[in-house]
């Protein structure tokens, strides 16, 4: 896990570099596409780890099955799995085709919040985890509905602090960046 954690937090904060200043460069993007094979072999390690505890679990101790924590972290990392899936799909092959400018000069709002809301999912989904897993307390105490609808309102509050950041960080266009504060000045 700290494997994966590490090299997604890295991407992060170059991801968010690039949102406050820089360009892509080729250099940039060896970093984006080596740290993106870090955290493919992260979460792979993940489920399997997951998965051999499972494993154990169920020959040798069936009563931790029942334990809600630990499919709430199942759901946590699958909903990880699939954001990594439409990261490894969408997004790096757009950050690809950014190689010169900006990592959000040129694209429209729409696509601009598809990068924001899918780092905010990787972002939270790979710290949760990570946290549900310190937190012994929570072993047979809290059901699954609550830690995945405290989940929900972590990433609801990323995603809108990450929607925020768009309306005040420019975006490599001047044009764009004019749109944008008026947009964000007409729901002021």
């Amino acid at each position: 896990m700290a494997l994966g954690l590490g090299a997604a937090t890295v991407l992060d904060l170059l991801v968010l570099r690039f949102l406050v200043r820089g360009k892509i460069t080729e250099d940039h993007w060896k970093v984006f596409k080596f740290g993106s094979k870090v955290v493919n072999w992260g979460l792979i390690l993940l489920w399997a780890t997951g998965l051999g505890f499972l494993t154990y679990y169920g020959a040798f101790d069936p009563a931790k099955l029942g334990n809600e924590k630990i499919w709430a972290k199942m759901t946590i990392v699958l909903i990880l799995t699939v954001n990594g899936g439409f990261i490894h799909s969408v997004i790096l092959p757009r950050v690809k085709k950014q190689i010169g400018r900006s990592i959000m000069e040129g694209l429209p709002s729409s696509h601009r919040s598809v990068f924001i809301v899918s780092g905010a999912i990787s972002a939270v989904s790979w710290y949760v985890p990570m946290m549900l897993g310190a937190l012994p307390q929570l072993n047979f105490a809290v059901p699954m509905g609550t830690i995945l609808v405290a989940y929900a309102a972590l990433l609801g509050s990323a995603i809108l602090f990450a929607h925020a950041l768009l309306f005040v960080v420019p975006t490599g266009s001047s044009e764009e960046a004019s749109e944008d504060v008026a947009l964000s000045a007409k729901f002021a």
